[in-house]
């Protein structure tokens, strides 16, 4: 009897660790239902440029996961408490049929942007629009801009012709301020970012300084400070990862470096190969802030010479304080430098600073969305999506700590998972959350995932 009463203990504790196992398992990483049938993709993404996605995430005003989707007449806001998604959507009326984003403020109020395109001759009329509803979806007030908002002094040939083309749309609320950093095709004929800047309690536009990367296939936005950081990636004025804080609050201009700059062939424009030069071996992931100071995560190839043709990209990391000039290697936290040869026409000397490389793949993968967040904290969760020989191979992850010292190395979420493409992903509550569809099928699912290991 005593042996049989072991051998039940024994299987007990057993079944008691199997239980805890699986609830750290699933505490770990989650994926939820939405029981809503949707195609998550990036509208207009093509090659090395990204589209907007058809799904926007962001928190609420009281810490909570949201995601919104769009649909022709509505664009319809979901909420969640603890990853379970509320069965009251709140829906938001389009007044622009051109998706951008939703974000919401401290107050409970959300805000869409929205736009459409202008063919006629008047380039003075407005492309973009911010539209603020109230927590229940009730419409307040639409301001627009016709993308002379952050280029004043160039003329009305580069107001906006098409909003989000050959790029993105990126929100960020700091204090009363709402600012949007997107992609757009000037009347000019040519492709750059603009920032539209708004006072969100007054519904009135603020001028954020000169603003301006040509082209610009990638952008991001983060609040920083009693300001924003905005990220764009550029293939010829600039050809490279920039970084822009536009001093609106003090009237100064806008501070911007170029800090990882791209190869092209000599003289690439000057024969106005359009081709080669834009393909900059590079793809953006996110910017972060982590502290006091900002992160950019991003793919690209090693090399600033012609070797670059023939690499693969890899994942790299620069943490940086955004207030030192950016083109000095005290600037950094990380450490490792690049030199070679960048600019249009491939003939300006440059070296980037605090290059942190944290991938070595061979030529048979490629990674695909690079994404990434911080929390409060400093800690820093990267992920993307691996193929090797073509074959999806999942959604992967690693964790970072402020200093860019790798604590999680390369690990699989999941081989099922996909990344909202385009979206930077959300950190609330000490996970990482997202939106997106499994690789069959168009039902939706919430992703989440601990920034600590527990």
């Amino acid at each position: 009897m005593k042996h049989k009463n072991f051998i039940r203990h024994v299987a007990l504790a057993m079944s008691i660790l199997m239980f805890f196992s699986s609830v750290s398992a699933v505490y770990a990483a989650s994926i939820k239902s939405t029981g809503i049938s949707k195609k998550v993709l990036a509208a207009g993404i093509y090659s090395n440029w990204e589209g907007v996605s058809t799904v926007s995430q962001f928190t609420d005003e009281k810490g909570n996961y949201c995601f919104a989707y769009d649909s022709k007449k509505y664009v319809t806001v979901v909420k969640t408490e603890n990853g379970k998604p509320l069965k009251k959507k709140i829906k938001l009326m389009k007044e622009n049929p051109l998706f951008g984003g939703v974000i919401c403020d401290a107050e409970g109020n959300f805000y869409l942007a929205c736009g459409k395109e202008n063919k006629s001759s008047d380039y003075t009329k407005n492309t973009i629009f911010i539209s603020k509803y109230d927590s229940s979806g009730k419409h307040i007030k639409t301001v627009g801009d016709n993308g002379s908002s952050s280029c004043r002094y160039y003329g009305k040939n580069f107001n906006t012709q098409c909003p989000f083309d050959s790029g993105n749309c990126a929100l960020a609320i700091n204090g009363n301020y709402l600012a949007v950093n997107y992609a757009r095709l000037m009347h000019s004929g040519h492709q750059s970012n603009s920032v539209f800047m708004i006072d969100i309690q007054t519904m009135e536009e603020v001028y954020p300084g000169e603003i301006y990367s040509s082209h610009s296939f990638a952008q991001r936005a983060q609040a920083y400070k009693n300001s924003f950081l905005f990220a764009s990636e550029g293939d010829c004025y600039s050809r490279a990862f920039t970084i822009s804080k536009p001093n609106y609050l003090e009237n100064e201009g806008v501070l911007e470096e170029d800090i990882f700059h791209f190869w092209v062939k000599k003289n690439t424009l000057a024969k106005y190969d359009m081709a080669t030069l834009n393909d900059n071996f590079a793809h953006m992931g996110d910017l972060v802030i982590v502290g006091d100071n900002a992160a950019l995560v991003a793919t690209s190839v090693k090399a600033l010479s012609s070797k670059a043709s023939s690499q693969t990209e890899q994942l790299f990391i620069q943490i940086f304080d955004p207030t030192k000039e950016l083109d000095e290697e005290s600037a950094y936290v990380t450490s490792g430098t690049r030199s070679g040869k960048s600019g249009p026409n491939g003939t300006i000397n440059v070296t980037d600073y605090g290059v942190k490389w944290l991938t070595s793949y061979s030529k048979k993968y490629e990674i695909s969305n690079p994404q990434a967040v911080a929390d409060e904290d400093g800690n820093i969760v990267i992920l993307y999506e691996l193929y090797k020989s073509y074959r999806y191979l999942g959604v992967y992850y690693m964790r970072l700590d402020a200093e860019g010292q790798i604590v999680t190395p390369s690990k699989k979420y999941s081989a099922e998972a996909k990344l909202n493409p385009c979206e930077t992903p959300v950190c609330t509550g000490g996970r990482v959350w997202w939106t997106a569809n499994k690789t069959k099928g168009n039902k939706m699912y919430i992703y989440s995932l601990a920034v600590l290991d527990k």
